[in-house]
């Protein structure tokens, strides 16, 4: 449940009548169709026009007993708060369910969703354009971007720097991406990236918002570095920044998902960030420098991490008969490829060209790579064995 107003702009389509549902009454399609439990007609014409605009289907009963425990055609059930005996329990119904009512209905909308276990509250008309988009959400349900994270076995070995040349490749290549700065005493990827002041959000401005994120208004509201988009920290200190919640940070995240094509997560080296971020990626690739002791990090590291499909990125320079993939078998991951050394990081990434890190052809067939593991194909020229990528879903570790 999430307190607070959400205030967002909803496009107004072809007005649809609600039905009432009679016993036996034949419903419409599951991802169309959303029960309002409710026998007052301003409650009711109040939702019927909110699911015209979210080009939904509206059924009205006026108890459970209309329904007779038949809820596989519905999206969700809408519950009046205002109610002079408000439908509790809900048996059988293992859906999202909603308490909607009127400001003048007051203290009983949260009392009733307590006890109804509610997903959410919609408090009319101020929720009327969140309502309307969460609606048309279950309506046209979408997956969602892939959400990969990039850490570093240890710290310094270049995850911040592998994590905006994967983003800036695959914005290059057309898809939309958005750069996640998920180390918040990393000292910004905006000071990184020279972009302290373009203007948009940042972290501690979307951690302090209540309510559901609009997609497309986060979309519109963060800095852009030409075709990418950056969700970043402040830099310098940040005496005030908000806490890091899990239900927060996940909302960001669920918006950021719907919004974008491909969301990178630069994890860095940070215990804080891993336990914020990580579980919201669907694969994590480990940047391991080709040595002993960070092989023994790895090694330590993997236990602690989060279930999911994970690859290891290995860092040169290779020592005297050592190969990317001996590196890879020694910590028992998966090879995506090699990061080579490069020249001249700090300067391309301050005058805010990436692209000139991405001529080089050990990089880009690095990055080819991990873009097609994030889109659930096997990479050419991987070790076999590297996992299909994560919406494959696979284990961490090789076979």
């Amino acid at each position: 449940m999430r307190r607070g107003r959400v205030q967002c702009c909803f496009m107004r389509t072809r007005t649809r009548q609600p039905h009432t549902a009679e016993p036996g009454a034949w419903l419409p399609r599951r991802d169309t169709t959303v029960l309002l439990l409710s026998e007052t007609a301003e409650l009711q014409g109040a939702v019927g026009r909110v699911c015209a605009a979210a080009a939904v289907e509206l059924v009205i009963a006026g108890s459970l007993e209309q329904m007779a425990g038949r809820w596989g055609d519905v999206a969700a059930v809408l519950v009046d708060a205002g109610a002079d005996s408000p439908q509790l329990g809900l048996t059988g119904w293992k859906g999202p369910t909603v308490v909607v009512g009127f400001a003048q209905d007051g203290a009983r909308v949260w009392q009733l969703a307590e006890q109804q276990r509610a997903d959410r509250v919609a408090v009319l008309p101020d929720s009327a354009p969140w309502l309307a988009n969460y609606l048309g959400r279950l309506r046209n349900p979408s997956p969602g971007a892939a959400v990969v994270g990039v850490m570093g076995a240890s710290g310094g070995v270049g995850a911040s720097t592998l994590a905006v040349l994967l983003a800036a490749e695959a914005a290059a290549r057309g898809t939309r991406t958005l750069l996640v700065d998920g180390d918040q005493w990393g000292g910004g990827l905006n000071a990184a990236l020279s972009a302290q002041h373009l203007p948009g959000l940042r972290w501690p401005d979307l951690l302090r918002a209540s309510g559901t994120i609009n997609p497309e208004q986060l979309a519109a509201s963060l800095p852009r570095l030409g075709g990418l988009a950056m969700l970043s920290w402040h830099s310098g200190p940040q005496p005030d920044a908000p806490v890091q919640t899990p239900e927060a940070v996940g909302e960001v995240l669920r918006a950021a998902r719907a919004a974008y094509g491909l969301v990178v997560v630069d994890l860095a080296c940070n215990p804080s960030a891993v336990a914020a971020l990580a579980t919201h990626c669907q694969g994590l690739a480990l940047v391991v420098p080709a040595r002993a002791r960070a092989a023994a990090a790895t090694l330590a590291l993997v236990p602690a991490l989060p279930p999911m499909p994970l690859v290891a990125v290995v860092r040169g320079p290779l020592g005297e008969g050592l190969d990317a993939a001996i590196v890879a078998d020694a910590v028992e991951l998966p090879l995506a490829g090699q990061f080579p050394q490069l020249r001249g990081v700090a300067r391309a990434l301050e005058a805010q060209r990436p692209a000139d890190l991405l001529r080089r052809r050990a990089v880009r067939t690095l990055l080819s790579s991990l873009l097609l593991w994030a889109a659930g194909d096997p990479a050419p020229g991987a070790v076999p064995g590297m996992p299909a990528g994560p919406a494959a879903r696979h284990g961490r570790r090789r076979p």
